[in-house]
Order: C-alpha cells, then structure tokens, then sequence
C-alpha cells in the first residue's frame, strides 16, 4: 500500500518529502523530518500508531491514518484541536467501498427492523493482512446494527456446540492467498436470499482514495475527521 500510495501521489504532481519504514531505515528524529511535509499518510500497524500519531501532533502536520486495528481514542477530537493538527481516520478509503458501505446502512433500515430477516457478514483478505476481521467489515457491522431493531449484538466467533443467536450479528474472516479484499453482506428470510458484495480489483482504489484524502485535510481546520462522514468531499 505504501509504495502505491507514493507512486500514485507522485502521478498527481506530489513531491514525496520522506519516507519511515523501520524495516528499511531507522529515522532518529522523525518529528524533525516531517517538518517540510505538507501532510502525512500512515498505512502501518495498529502497534505503532499511537507513536507515530504523536510524531504528526508534535509536527502539527495533518495526518490520514488507514491503519485497521487501531483503537480510536474517544477524546481524539480534543487532542487534535489541542495541538492544532488535523487527523482523518478511515477503515477504507475506496470510494466504491464508501458507497457500498452506505449500502449496507441503507439495506439495514429496509431490513433490520423486520423479525423475517436475518444477516451475517463475511470478508476475505490476504493472508498478510495482520487484523481480523477487517475494519471495514468492523465499520459495516456497526452501520448495520445502529439501524437494526433486532441484531444489536455482535460477534466474531461462531458458537461451536450451540445454535446461532438470532440477535447477534455474526462477522467471519478468511485469509487466502493474495485476495485485495472481499466483504459480503447476506440477509436471508424463509423466502429470500439477498447478497450484496464488494470485491476490490487492486490497491489502486485504496490508495488513490488516501492521496485524495491527504490533499483535502490539507486543507481543513484542526480536529479528527472519519472518512465516512467526508467521503463525498474527499472522493468524488
């Protein structure tokens, strides 16, 4: 992702001012490296985000995060506000995705409120892929559960020696090989099977998504932004 979202922004007229990648080279002072940068992009891992988040809040540079795993901080807001830097959070920042997650929100209020129906979720990655499930299945589960009256639970395991609760919302993960990323979203009834499923061709959608969200923050006033709320500003 990292190296697409370099190359992709340098195709849009971007000058990369540095990148951090402790496997490759050790930065001793990264805050003083971030000075010239306009703004920061961070696909890592959810271990180091909490570093490398107070590395763009003492810079006070504008920081898109597309680490999955990471736990938000309720007063994230605050803290961004407080040092004068703008933060953007996304599980996926696809635009296709977005849309495709405003499906599932959309199906969840013509459904979820009915005893008929029933929903699980399920997603698909490579086998690289370091959290499970994914956060976009994670935020897809939450837009279904905010609107449904009925599957207001959530949970990640199947029961092994007991039936399935009809109040849970179930959400599976697979790991295969070198699969982008598929999430599915299946209701069922007595009478009806609906599927609604979204499978990424390439990084190109992710990575052109966070290039294009880095420009906008760029330009926004500080606070924590999450992408689902902007998606309309940012990607089309």
């Amino acid at each position: 992702m990292g190296k697409r979202i370099a190359e992709l922004a340098e195709e849009r007229g971007h000058t990369i001012s540095t990148i951090i990648d402790p496997q490759q080279k050790e930065i001793d002072n990264p805050v003083s490296v971030l000075a010239d940068c306009d703004a920061i992009i961070d696909f890592s891992h959810p271990d180091s985000m909490q570093e490398h988040l107070s590395w763009a809040l003492s810079a006070n540079k504008p920081i898109v995060i597309g680490t999955t795993g990471w736990e938000i901080d309720e007063k994230l807001d605050e803290t961004a506000k407080a040092h004068n830097t703008p933060i953007l959070y996304g599980s996926n920042f696809s635009l296709g995705v977005q849309l495709f997650m405003k499906l599932t929100q959309k199906a969840a209020e013509l459904f979820g409120s009915s005893d008929l129906f029933h929903a699980a979720m399920h997603e698909i990655h490579h086998t690289q892929k370091v959290d499970a499930p994914s956060g976009t299945a994670k935020t897809m589960s939450s837009l279904w559960r905010k609107e449904s009256t009925k599957q207001k639970n959530e949970s990640f395991v199947l029961p092994e020696s007991q039936p399935a609760d009809e109040n849970t919302l179930y959400v599976t993960a697979q790991r295969l090989g070198s699969v982008f990323g598929e999430h599915t979203l299946r209701i069922n009834s007595p009478f009806d099977d609906i599927e609604l499923t979204h499978r990424a061709r390439s990084r190109d959608g992710f990575a052109s998504g966070a290039v294009k969200a880095a420009e906008w923050l760029a330009q926004q006033k500080p606070g924590f932004y999450l992408v689902e709320n902007v998606v309309e500003k940012i990607l089309k």
